[in-house]
């Protein structure tokens, strides 16, 4: 069943609940002691849930959470919360250096949110990130987003589009563990007029065609697909993208050469279908 259809059913059986005097759904995060665990949720059953709840944080304010980050080890998002909509994750997880588990990410709809400011801050027990479906059409600040995440090996930013996104400061900085970092067409710093340190200290870092990190270059110079020599960068191609037939003229040696792959976006020069 479509999506859109679920979630059509969903407004529906809201609709009837709320005429038979139950209370709307709502989102908002609860936590409960008994095993550090961080759950989200979009229902009505906020009264009914054992441990502390809080309100989704708005704008640029930090979320209430913040004051038990250092005890939770466990994030999960329940598949009522695909239903919520919320417009900044604004410091979710900041700081939550014991956090080393999040569950059922592909439930958080990021389809309104503007901005994702040290989303992942500091969240140093996390050794991946799979954020592939991550929609980010509307961001456009990612300040510090994954800085000192210092147990990340890898994150899938496949599904990024950063066509809107203005500053990239320090978003990678100090993940010294930090080797791959997954990318696909959508990503673009078109836009971004601040980039200080994006890759400050990503020592380990390396590009999907073998480009490794220079501390002369640690702002968006190279954040793009690795070209290679000729265009040179610290990201690689999404492994699960499809491949597609195209040609590439290279003025240097007059050259027009075929290709069927993913890395279409990484040849510095024209391609043609």
């Amino acid at each position: 069943m479509k999506k859109s259809l679920l979630f059509k059913l969903f407004a529906l059986v809201a609709c009837l609940m709320c005429a038979l005097g139950a209370s709307a759904a709502e989102a908002y995060a609860c936590y409960t002691s008994s095993d550090s665990t961080l759950t989200f949720y979009y229902d009505n059953l906020r009264s009914t849930r054992p441990g502390t709840t809080y309100d989704l944080n708005i704008g640029s304010n930090g979320p209430g959470w913040k004051s038990v980050r250092n005890s939770i080890t466990d994030v999960v998002f329940a598949p009522s919360f695909t239903y919520a909509y919320p417009t900044t994750t604004y410091e979710w997880f900041y700081e939550m250096e014991n956090l080393t588990t999040i569950r059922g990410i592909e439930y958080l709809n990021t389809s309104e949110v503007t901005n994702m400011r040290e989303m992942f801050y500091r969240c140093s027990g996390l050794t991946s990130l799979d954020l592939s479906r991550f929609n980010t059409a509307k961001v456009t600040n990612m300040i510090d987003m994954f800085y000192h995440c210092s147990g990340l090996t890898s994150l899938d930013l496949s599904s990024f589009n950063t066509a809107n996104v203005t500053n990239m400061s320090y978003m990678f900085a100090s993940c010294g563990a930090l080797t791959t970092i997954y990318v696909g067409d959508s990503w673009d710093t078109g836009a971004v007029s601040s980039s200080t340190g994006m890759f400050y200290l990503c020592s380990k870092l390396v590009g999907g065609m073998g480009t490794t990190y220079s501390s002369s270059h640690v702002d968006k110079a190279y954040a793009h697909i690795d070209g290679g020599p000729s265009n040179p960068g610290y990201f690689t191609a999404d492994p699960n993208a499809v491949p597609e037939a195209y040609a590439c003229y290279t003025p240097i040696n007059t050259t027009l050469t075929f290709y069927y792959d993913n890395l279409r976006s990484t040849r510095p020069y024209t391609t043609y279908d």
